[in-house]
């Protein structure tokens, strides 16, 4: 997937942060939970969020959490290379003035919302822990 345009919690920090490590593993620990899901167009929905590419498996959902800034969700499932991975970018002319600090805590929240949907939709067994805990 392409990401042009779109920048990294580390970009807006200008690398000076700690944030950008602490959001990556919270993306890490929720991944798993999002590779049952079927239904993108109902996890979009849910978070009040659209889906704006879908490629090979892959997708991106994004987010308009505040006016001017948008979080964008992107899970790339695994292949014979390298492992699935869930990760966010930020767009939108106000991306660059928000603390990164807020902008993990809008982050994380919005991933753990899609959890409750995973929990809903494809019941509690056998999903990852995780979704029990948001």
């Amino acid at each position: 997937m392409k990401y042009e345009g779109l920048l990294s919690l580390s970009a807006i920090e200008r690398g000076m942060g700690p944030h950008d490590g602490f959001l990556k593993r919270e993306m890490e620990i929720r991944k798993e939970a999002l590779e049952c899901v079927s239904d993108l167009d109902g996890v979009a929905r849910y978070i009040g969020g659209q889906i704006e590419l879908v490629e090979n498996g892959d997708w991106v959902i994004r987010k308009e959490v505040f006016p001017g800034i948008t979080i964008h969700f992107t899970y790339e499932h695994s292949d014979e290379e390298f492992p699935s991975s869930l990760r966010a970018f930020y767009s939108g002319e106000k991306a660059k003035t928000i603390p990164g600090e807020d902008l993990v805590h809008l982050t994380v929240a919005c991933a753990n919302h899609m959890l409750r949907y995973v929990r809903e939709i494809c019941g509690g067994e056998g999903l990852p822990e995780i979704c029990c805990k948001v």
